[in-house]
């Protein structure tokens, strides 16, 4: 009778500790399900960088966050709204986010060669897009695929604001004119020009190789606007997709 006594309280603390195991792998499979579901709702976009102050982006707030922060940019009716910065090359916010941390969601870049004084000619942003994110979490730039995939959506999303505090220029609207699926070696990321007849030559070509028709042309003087992310198409050994916008007069 002792010994069966015996044989049930060690089951009964087995059993306990087999619960505990099963509770604790349960709340583990949460967090990671918590995780993924709140990296999908605010990729590389979290609540507190939609700093906003009666209409306007708050820069105080943003610079105070990351100094580098130099404008915002944001496409209406898409997944793109966030803060653009720029360091000091063009590989660290590849895998570290706004808050400087390492993430391989990375943060949405200005080109390191864009010159403030003067102005350089084309702003060249660079952000990841699920094409070449190992973990399959979206990120800022996968709604630029859809300029290619969905033939409905450039109709809806032909403005592109880029924002940029009062000192530097304030708030513009960039109207798309070309949709690029090129080789990563192709000459679509040039920051500035000798004069405006090679600027024209430039944009031109740009224009004439979109995948598709925009209708919209470049004039001189133009200033330029371009979202550059990777493509994974097996066309392309190393390719890009670029969406390239001039500013709206």
């Amino acid at each position: 009778m002792a010994n069966q006594t015996k044989e049930k309280k060690k089951r009964s603390a087995g059993q306990i500790i087999i619960d505990i195991v099963i509770i604790l792998v349960v709340i583990a499979l949460l967090g990671v399900a918590g995780a993924i579901a709140y990296r999908e709702l605010f990729p590389n976009n979290e609540p507190i960088l939609r700093m906003t102050s009666g209409g306007g982006t708050n820069w105080e707030e943003l610079k105070k966050t990351n100094p580098q922060t130099v404008g915002w940019l944001k496409i209406d009716g898409s997944n793109i709204d966030t803060p653009v910065v720029q360091g000091t090359d063009n590989a660290y916010y590849l895998n570290y986010n706004f808050y400087n941390q390492v993430d391989e969601r990375g943060t949405v870049f200005l080109d390191c060669d864009f010159k403030w004084d003067p102005m350089s000619r084309n702003a060249v942003l660079y952000g990841h897009s699920v094409f070449n994110q190992n973990s399959g979490i979206h990120v800022m730039f996968d709604d630029l695929h859809n300029y290619v995939d969905d033939p409905k959506f450039y109709a809806g999303h032909k403005i592109i604001h880029y924002n940029l505090p009062p000192e530097r220029g304030g708030n513009a609207d960039y109207e798309i004119f070309s949709v690029l699926r090129v080789e990563s070696w192709m000459d679509y990321r040039r920051p500035d020009f000798s004069n405006e007849a090679e600027f024209m030559a430039y944009y031109d070509n740009i224009r004439k190789n979109s995948v598709i028709d925009t209708g919209v042309s470049v004039a001189p003087g133009d200033q330029i606007l371009t979202l550059s992310t990777c493509t994974e198409e097996v066309e392309f050994e190393d390719g890009r997709l670029a969406i390239v916008a001039r500013r709206m007069n």
